[in-house]
């Protein structure tokens, strides 16, 4: 389907289950004083999710007395101390796991605690998913969601390549070395890369770290109070080693030198390569290669990320909500009430149940995949979400199921200090292994690490 037809469809679906939420509230007690916030990230023009939450605007407006201004500014690295020095960060406002621990340092994080705690929110969160947001024993932020990097595959190419079995499941590699011989395979059989990796937009980072954590590597250590850059040891080396060989070795790769998310989807989904790292989330599943490019879902299969030498390693990545320093108690607890009414809170009412329940109808009647997830957030949120979702799962299970066993993969959080510095300082090594066949691995990483140790980790705080 076309982006136009899909966003479309998407939005008459989403407006529906508004109606019928509104529905479900109109005997909510508002608050004793009215509050207005600012929402940040909110949906462009094009986007299904715009004309909805103009719906949940009134909804909160109606039924709590809250006030909400829409602020379409999104979190960058780039703009964000900006608009913090200036005074202008809206109220509640979605930024990555990479990043909690510099805002609340920097002191441009409330700290949320009292409200949480009066609201019982403080005793649901996934462990790990606590520590990226606490400091001193203080909350700064909620969960928005959380995924696993796993290995996305175009079913067409396994298809045409003899890689699918009577079953109609593929033979997904298991191992970096099955990988590279799997995308050798669909090359000879296709024409086709087997495999991509991204390479631009700091995107190279993120997926070098999946396979250079699966053979042994380290890249930040804190060593007598201070941080050392210690990913120029010969574990990474080997890893980028390897992903030198996947391009002049095996020849697998895309002739493209710039890959960035956007790029490796569309080439993905277009057929234009077989295999790809990726990540699961529950809602608006695969949702940008089947909107832009008409990918069908029957064409989709995830498995888990391959391993290496030390085993199966995956990067553990997500969004969360912070808010404003300025914000008040009452705004805070406004914006958590927001994050309820979207489906991002804790809490297991059965108008919390009826929304996720919409929700996974609405990404049914989309065209999106139901049955792939992310990973956790609420404590008690599993089983429940997966009861749900099963009622609307519109794909072949068995075609995603390698992925959703995550206790089989150790899942690796990404590393604490300057991460997406890091992950730029990483592009322009991937860039150079897959461009200059002479380029010397363990030399590139000795510079990468002593130009992020210089420009990053001696002038941390941490």
């Amino acid at each position: 389907m076309s982006r136009k037809i899909g966003l479309f469809g998407c939005g008459v679906i989403l407006l529906a289950c508004v109606a019928l939420l509104v529905a479900g509230y109109r005997d909510k007690e508002p608050p004793s004083q009215p509050v207005t916030i600012t929402v940040g990230d909110w949906p462009r023009e094009d986007d299904p999710r715009r004309s909805a939450w103009n719906k949940y605007v009134k909804i909160m407006r109606d039924q709590y007395r809250v006030t909400v201004v829409p602020d379409e500014w999104s979190y960058s690295t780039t703009s964000f101390l900006p608009r913090a020095a200036a005074g202008k960060l809206p109220t509640i406002f979605n930024t990555w796991f990479t990043e909690p621990q510099k805002i609340i340092e920097a002191g441009y994080a409330a700290d949320i605690t009292p409200v949480l705690q009066k609201r019982g929110w403080d005793r649901e969160f996934e462990p790990e998913i606590l520590r990226l947001v606490q400091k001193d024993g203080r909350i700064y932020g909620v969960p928005k969601e959380s995924y696993l990097m796993g290995l996305m595959c175009n079913l067409k190419l396994f298809r045409a390549a003899g890689l699918v079995g009577p079953d109609g499941l593929p033979q997904i590699p298991r191992t970096y070395e099955e990988l590279a011989q799997t995308a050798r395979r669909i090359r000879e059989k296709t024409g086709r890369p087997g495999f991509l990796l991204e390479t631009s937009g700091k995107g190279g980072g993120w997926h070098f770290m999946n396979i250079a954590w699966s053979y042994g590597a380290e890249f930040e250590r804190k060593v007598a109070g201070k941080w050392r850059a210690v990913f120029n040891s010969p574990a990474a080396t080997a890893a980028l080693q390897y992903v030198k060989d996947l391009k002049w070795r095996y020849d697998v790769l895309p002739d493209q030198t710039f890959i960035d998310w956007s790029k490796g989807q569309e080439l993905i989904a277009t057929g234009q390569c077989a295999m790809k790292f990726d990540v699961g989330f529950d809602h608006d599943g695969f949702y940008y290669v089947i909107d832009n490019y008409g990918m069908k879902k029957a064409d989709i299969a995830m498995g888990a990320i391959p391993a290496g030498p030390r085993g199966r390693v995956g990067l553990q990545g997500g969004d969360m909500y912070m808010f404003a320093p300025d914000a008040s108690p009452e705004q805070i607890d406004a914006a958590l009430q927001w994050l309820q009414l979207l489906g991002f809170g804790p809490t297991l009412s059965k108008r919390d149940l009826r929304y996720k329940a919409l929700a996974y109808r609405r990404d049914n009647a989309s065209g999106y995949v139901v049955g792939n997830s992310g990973v956790p957030v609420w404590l008690r949120q599993q089983a429940t979400n997966r009861r749900i979702r099963s009622k609307y799962v519109n794909v072949n299970l068995a075609l995603f199921q390698e992925y959703l066993n995550f206790d089989r993969v150790r899942m690796h959080p990404e590393e604490p200090i300057n991460c997406q510095e890091l992950y730029k300082i990483l592009d322009r090594v991937i860039q150079t292994v897959l461009t200059d066949p002479r380029a010397d691995p363990g030399a590139l990483l000795d510079r990468a690490a002593a130009e992020f140790q210089t420009e990053y980790l001696d002038k941390s705080k941490r």
